[in-house]
């Protein structure tokens, strides 16, 4: 099942902006940069309107998740800065997954991808398997992003993979681009944030 409430132009326009504004996103984030949050949002936001567009409800709500962990990011990133103060100035501030937040994160990947793939065939998801998996693992990713856990990186390179595929069959071609260049950026970003990083604890 197809809405389609968004002309294919204006779909194209969304997509192309989603794009442009994650590539800035994504110089950011390697960066470690505060001011990443502000274009995630924006961005967050168009590719919700398009996956919503499209019928697949995981990634759309996924999008919305990330609207919301953009305005959390912003938050836990301006108390790590402050917390940290002047003895950490110039590097990254990183922190380490407590036990708690491990087993979280293990239960959304076994619990959450076969959850995610039932519901998406009752609601004729387009591609369910695909938007299950990597819906899952981008929770956890942005979770971790959120409070700048280094291993993000692998749970995004990963996710990337599979949000290909699933673009792929649903000829989005901007968004191909965009995760092809979130697993460059996603080994950029790995090793600067261990070249830089510095651990608050």
């Amino acid at each position: 099942m197809i809405l389609a409430f968004l002309t294919p132009q204006v779909a194209d326009i969304l997509e192309i902006i989603a794009t442009v504004t994650f590539v800035c996103y994504l110089v950011l984030q390697i960066m470690h940069n505060k001011w990443m949050w502000y274009l995630y949002i924006p961005s967050c936001i168009c590719a919700a309107l398009n996956f919503f567009n499209s019928a697949t409800w995981a990634f759309a709500a996924l999008n919305i998740y990330y609207v919301i962990m953009g305005f959390v990011g912003i938050h836990n990133w301006r108390k790590d800065a402050s917390t940290a103060g002047e003895g950490h100035s110039g590097a990254i501030i990183l922190n380490k997954l407590t036990s708690s937040e491990l087993y979280i994160s293990i239960a959304i990947v076994v619990v959450g991808i076969p959850g995610l793939y039932f519901l998406l065939q009752v609601l004729d998801d387009p591609n369910p398997f695909l938007d299950a998996i990597t819906t899952a693992l981008s929770i956890i990713g942005t979770w971790w992003l959120t409070k700048s856990v280094i291993w993000q990186w692998w749970i995004w390179i990963v996710a990337d993979v599979f949000a290909i595929w699933m673009n792929v069959n649903l000829d989005n071609k901007w968004f191909v681009v965009q995760f092809v260049l979130c697993i460059i950026s996603s080994f950029i970003g790995l090793w600067n944030w261990k070249r830089a990083g510095k651990y608050l604890v």
